[in-house]
């Protein structure tokens, strides 16, 4: 079991948002501008995309 990933060391969120790429922000914002934020997140939940869903919530909490 990795303790880094513990839920007591992740943000509220539970993802770990010093571990998003670039590419999966860019993805992010271009989706949200495209479709809302609330359909780019459940799009990305349906295809697991784990970084870009992170980068999704990161905006949501802006």
């Amino acid at each position: 079991m990795h303790s880094s990933n513990s839920p007591s060391s992740l943000p509220q969120s539970g993802i770990d948002n010093s571990s998003i790429s670039s590419h999966s922000r860019s993805l992010a914002t271009k989706l949200s501008g495209h479709m809302g934020l609330e359909n780019a997140i459940r799009v990305s939940k349906e295809n697991q995309w784990h970084g870009v869903l992170a980068a999704l919530l990161e905006l949501k909490a802006r």
